[in-house]
């Protein structure tokens, strides 16, 4: 998806802290992409997919040992 499209991920919170207004309306979607046009909303940062794939499994891993270590304390 990214190849096709320039992808934004936007820090809401930033958003509602640094600019002022409502921002929870769809109308306010058109205000928003205005802010992004002109260069007054910063981009998060977004992993590539393979440190994607990366976090996941060490997500994964950690919550494997968790389950592992509740079955042992629990026998």
């Amino acid at each position: 998806m990214e190849d096709y499209f320039t992808v934004v991920l936007a820090n809401v919170q930033r958003i509602k802290k640094n600019i002022p207004g409502r921002k929870t309306d769809v109308c306010d979607a058109e205000w928003i992409a205005k802010l992004l046009r002109v260069g007054l909303i910063e981009s998060s940062f977004i992993p590539s997919e393979d440190l994607r794939e990366l976090c996941d499994l060490c997500r994964l891993r950690k919550k494997r040992i968790g389950s592992l270590t509740v079955e042992k304390n629990r026998i």
